[in-house]
């Protein structure tokens, strides 16, 4: 009876799933669309790019403003993930370590054509030391790179090569399923120089049509490759946000009153974002060097203590690894007022008085007042919060000249080693002075691992010992909410690249 039971369960949710998916399609074709005159989007109160160098971008704004200017191998889909663009086919070799991509053809506003070649030497401009690139390292497992970057050889000699016009070849130092993912960051796509914003060659589905201090103008590019699917013929992006306004795209503001959303006419999208923001110790410094005073705060850490401090697509995680779709390995566990009077005692101290960097912000500010108030559950412990400009806070931290942190980190690339990679010993981004043998370890079987499934077990393991050993608290997931109205669909928001994809968007008759 029971399997019975759960295959009748099963018909019924697949008969479900499928109901739904031709609900919303006889919706969708239900619904008018606008013609091209009226196939425009106005997005209200966004941030302006500021560098049109695409291997140089390092601002959301900018990359975002890149990815629907220009198409390379891979891109961000509707649904926000990522999905081949340029390439017609890929194909590995017998070892894994081989990739040969045959390309589809494209060609610029100016009717030069992307080639094998174009990526050629955009790969060896982009791991060539004299660009010097914040994401040569994405570039790290082909062949050749590290010595490239080390002055050892000639970007010449990268692993990449174009096979024909039509055929790209790229060498791989180990094989790494899933690599191919990374190539649809937009530091890989294809610029033929780095210009003026206006003065750009691109060959993607916008190219821009105007730029100021306060505005963005794009239009469609008639000469992209499916320029056809391209419904948005304007896309205004303006500084200023005009939240009154019921119309187009609206980034919501941290403090913004929600009851003021018309409903009828506009819809509400709770984004999740890559980043993830946590407590993080110099474990180099007293008390902090001492594990078991780590794992008192952390085990002390009530994260539904600020969860009214949030942004609403912001949300609570104790997990480091925010992108994993996998529970964590294990949690930590004991008993936090134990842990703290063993710590008095090997101090000597009856009173423990601890210092920690936050930022000049709003939301900082009450996040940091409210973990202050829950780390002081503890008898003997005095939190003071230091609130300072972000620059001034990072040269702290990467000097080392600071014991406790409320820090974030939004990672470069869709791999969780994205996340993990800052606490290795000798990573000069590792700020929090942390240094394990077991860890490094851990971290280097990974990269060895061909198959993603083992790997990201490997790199669980790396998380669940950062965490045990308290080396990072985490606090709160990112993420960012639009308000839209309701005529558009078709909107894709990644979780980790642009803040949004227009590429696919259509307006419709409300």
């Amino acid at each position: 009876m029971k399997k019975k039971s759960f295959i009748v369960t099963a018909l019924l949710g697949s008969v479900l799933i499928l109901f739904l998916f031709i609900w919303n399609e006889q919706r969708e074709q239900s619904r008018e669309l606008l013609p091209p005159e009226e196939q425009t989007l106005t997005i209200y109160g966004e941030s302006l790019p500021t560098q049109p160098d695409v291997m140089l971008a390092i601002d959301p704004a900018s990359q975002t403003i890149l990815s629907h200017l220009y198409e390379g191998l891979y891109r961000f889909g509707e649904d926000g993930s990522i999905e081949p663009a340029l390439v017609e086919k890929l194909e590995r070799s017998e070892d894994g370590t081989v990739y040969t991509f045959t390309l589809k053809e494209s060609t610029t506003t100016e009717g030069n054509a992307i080639t094998a070649q174009t990526f050629t030497d955009h790969f060896r401009k982009l791991v060539d030391d004299d660009t010097n690139s914040p994401f040569s390292f994405l570039l790290a497992d082909v062949k050749s790179a590290k010595e490239i970057g080390l002055g050892q050889r000639e970007p010449s000699t990268l692993g990449v090569k174009a096979i024909d016009d039509q055929t790209l070849e790229l060498t791989l130092i180990r094989p790494m399923e899933g690599f191919e993912k990374v190539l649809a960051m937009p530091a890989f796509l294809p610029q033929l120089s780095a210009k003026a914003w206006d003065e750009l060659e691109t060959n993607g589905p916008f190219e821009i049509d105007s730029i100021d201090d306060t505005t963005v103008s794009l239009h469609k590019n008639e000469t992209y490759r499916e320029a056809e699917s391209v419904m948005l013929e304007t896309v205004s992006i303006r500084s200023e946000p005009n939240l009154s306004e019921t119309s187009g795209m609206h980034p919501i503001p941290y403090d913004f009153d929600m009851s003021t959303v018309n409903e009828e006419v506009m819809t509400i999208r709770d984004v999740p974002r890559s980043g993830v923001f946590y407590l993080k110790p110099n474990v180099e410094k007293a008390p902090f060097n001492d594990v078991a005073f780590r794992q008192a705060l952390a085990l002390t850490l009530e994260r539904t203590a600020i969860e009214d401090s949030l942004a609403r697509a912001e949300q609570t995680t104790e997990r480091l690894l925010v992108m994993d779709e996998k529970s964590a390995v294990k949690e930590l566990e004991g008993d936090p007022n134990q842990l703290f009077e063993g710590v008095k005692q090997r101090l000597k101290k009856d009173e423990v008085e601890i210092e920690l960097l936050s930022f000049v912000d709003e939301e900082a500010r009450q996040i940091s007042t409210k973990l202050k108030e829950n780390l002081e559950q503890l008898d003997g412990l005095t939190v003071k919060v230091i609130e300072l400009p972000l620059g001034d806070k990072v040269r702290k931290e990467v000097s080392g000249d600071y014991t406790f942190s409320l820090s974030g980190w939004q990672p470069d690339y869709p791999m969780l080693s994205a996340y993990l990679t800052q606490f290795e010993t000798e990573n000069v981004l590792n700020s929090s002075r942390y240094a394990s043998e077991s860890y490094d370890e851990l971290l280097d079987q990974a990269r060895v691992t061909e198959n993603l499934d083992e790997r990201n077990k490997i790199l669980r393991q790396a998380e669940a010992q950062l965490l045990e050993e308290a080396v990072v608290m985490p606090i709160y997931q990112a993420g960012r909410s639009y308000m839209i109205d309701k005529s558009y669909e078709h909107v894709g928001y990644p979780v980790i690249g642009p803040s949004y994809v227009l590429t696919f968007t259509k307006k419709y008759e409300n």
